[in-house]
C-alpha cells in the first residue's frame, strides 16, 4: 500500500481495479480512487478523486473528510506505477 504523505489516508494498490485505473489515468482527467483512512490496512476502503497532473509527473489525491474538508496529496506518479506493479504482481502469485 502506497502511504500518501500525511498518515490520514492510504491509497489501496492491492485492489486491482483501483491499480489500473491509475495506470490507465490521462493528463488532467478526474477519476475514482480508493484509499483508506489512517494506516489501519483493514479500514473500510473511501472513494477519492485522483488526477494525474498534466506533465504526467504527480498524480494527486483528493480526499474528502466526512466534516466536508478537503485534503489533497500529491505523489510521484513514476513511484505509483512501480509500486502498482509490485503488488499486482504479489496478489498474482499468492492466488
Amino acid at each position: 500500500m502506497a502511504k500518501v504523505e500525511s498518515l490520514t489516508c492510504a491509497l489501496d494498490l492491492r485492489d486491482p481495479s483501483n491499480s489500473l485505473s491509475i495506470a490507465s489515468a490521462k493528463s488532467g482527467q478526474e477519476i475514482r480512487v480508493l484509499v483508506r483512512p489512517g494506516d489501519d490496512a483493514t479500514a473500510k476502503l473511501m472513494e477519492a478523486v485522483g488526477a494525474l497532473s498534466n506533465d504526467g509527473k504527480s498524480f494527486s489525491v483528493v480526499v474528502t473528510r466526512e466534516d466536508g474538508v478537503q485534503q489533497t496529496h500529491d505523489l510521484c506518479y513514476r513511484n505509483l506505477l512501480r509500486h502498482s506493479r509490485t503488488l499486482t504482481r504479489l496478489n498474482v502469485l499468492q492466488a
